[in-house]
């Protein structure tokens, strides 16, 4: 089975990638590893009968062959998730940070500088023309990318 991994602490750029993941990987779980930021947590509170994640108490590990990690390439910051890395599993890892000496090191990694994490993934998933993307989960990758780049003004913030 698949597991789509953010950090902890989960933003919205983090909670939207991990949506956005889940439309690439149809048959993925998604951990919100530790606690997430306050906008997040209502946001969770208010749609749980739509959205379905996982917490670290929940969640079977055991079947686990391939790891996605969205916004986070750092073992420190995926909680229980991060001992699924002493076995040999498959690792795919979207991120917009920069890299780091220490990161993890992924079998699919793919690194684009741009103001958002979920931007690389929207780029993905917009290849698929079959693909659709439910209002709800368009809202959410909107905020992902509102939210990580500071309403559209940080410098980080890209044309993609």
């Amino acid at each position: 089975m698949d597991l789509i991994v953010t950090h902890n602490n989960a933003d919205f750029d983090a909670f939207s990638s991990a949506i956005a993941a889940k439309k690439a990987y149809p048959n993925s779980k998604i951990l919100l590893p530790g606690s997430q930021e306050q906008s997040v947590r209502r946001f969770l509170s208010l749609s749980k009968d739509k959205i379905q994640v996982e917490s670290e108490k929940t969640c079977d590990f055991s079947d686990i062959d391939r790891l996605i990690l969205v916004d986070t390439r750092h073992r420190s910051r995926i909680g229980k998730a991060g001992d699924l890395l002493n076995r040999k599993i498959e690792v795919h890892i979207y991120d917009h940070h920069p890299r780091m000496k220490g990161d993890i090191k992924g079998d699919l990694d793919v690194h684009e500088e741009v103001g958002a994490t979920v931007t690389i993934l929207l780029n993905i998933l917009r290849r698929n023309k079959s693909l659709e993307i439910t209002p709800l989960e368009a809202t959410i990758m909107l905020l992902g990318v509102y939210e990580e780049t500071g309403s559209l003004t940080y410098r980080t913030t890209t044309r993609s």
